[in-house]
């Protein structure tokens, strides 16, 4: 988180302000009708049946911010989630700030006015490190659907999934990564569509000079070329090197060899698009 300020100013600065006035517009729900959203839900809390590598679930009430639903939370962590603060209190806080980057730009992608599919066939998809009730992290793998929207196509109600993995480690850290799967399609180009939109957030975390340096690294150019090219110093490189890194951190969660490990894997994934 930010500085790592106090978790309720983090909390009401990135999700309940920046989310006011979408949450004050959301009306009732115009797609599902509330014989059919509790059937959904009758089948949910039988998913130990139907889904036994499932872990737990929570429906979020997107007005209210309220996690109207759930199961399994509790032997997960030792107490029932009633809220998004509640979840997001249980995210490891390094990851937070990624988490949101990757949700802005999934729903921007989802809610596209060009794209011809259905939001509620979209499933956005995620690890998350989690705390669970012994006091360590361990991964889940989230997945989120939109169950109901309004008559302006706005978010009412969203079901969450999710299937625990490996237990979390400094020592055996991942990019942290999403994707985006469509029912019934599946080959798409969603997950490159989703990295564009994610580009269009970090791009003007970087100055012009960390995109050149970055560029030229994804060329191939060596140390002495590169030095030669900025008209730098080797302290100035390392000062750029050094920031190039501090920010990889913080974007991706993930501690890259070097710079130039970094540009390669940006030029890979077309998380940034260098400049010439």
């Amino acid at each position: 988180m930010p500085g790592y300020q106090p978790f309720d100013e983090t909390y009401e600065q990135l999700i309940e302000r920046p989310s006011a006035a979408y949450r004050a517009a959301v009306g009732p729900p115009v797609n599902r009708t509330p014989e059919a959203f509790e059937e959904l839900l009758t089948r949910l809390r039988h998913f130990r049946d139907d889904y036994p590598n499932m872990a737990f679930w929570q429906m979020i009430d997107y007005k209210t911010l309220d996690i109207s639903h759930s199961e399994g939370d509790l032997e997960v962590f030792g107490h029932k989630l009633t809220s998004v603060k509640d979840f997001f209190r249980q995210i490891h806080p390094d990851y937070v700030m990624p988490f949101l980057r990757w949700r802005t730009a999934a729903y921007n992608l989802i809610f596209k006015q060009e794209m011809v599919i259905n939001p509620m066939e979209a499933a956005y998809r995620i690890p998350l490190p989690l705390q669970v009730l012994d006091g360590q992290y361990f991964w889940f793998y989230m997945n989120s659907t939109i169950v109901q929207v309004d008559a302006e196509g706005r978010i009412v109600t969203n079901m969450q999934t999710f299937y625990r993995e490996g237990k979390w480690s400094e020592r055996n850290l991942r990019p942290m990564e999403a994707n985006i799967q469509i029912r019934n399609i599946a080959n798409n180009d969603f997950d490159d569509q989703l990295i564009s939109q994610l580009s269009l957030q970090i791009i003007d975390e970087f100055t012009d000079a960390e995109l050149g340096l970055l560029a030229l690294y994804a060329a191939g150019k060596k140390t002495e070329e590169v030095l030669r090219e900025k008209g730098w110093s080797r302290h100035t490189l390392h000062e750029y090197n050094a920031n190039l890194l501090r920010k990889a951190k913080t974007l991706f969660v993930y501690d890259f060899r070097s710079a130039r490990d970094f540009a390669g894997y940006c030029i890979e994934k077309g998380f940034i698009r260098l400049k010439n």
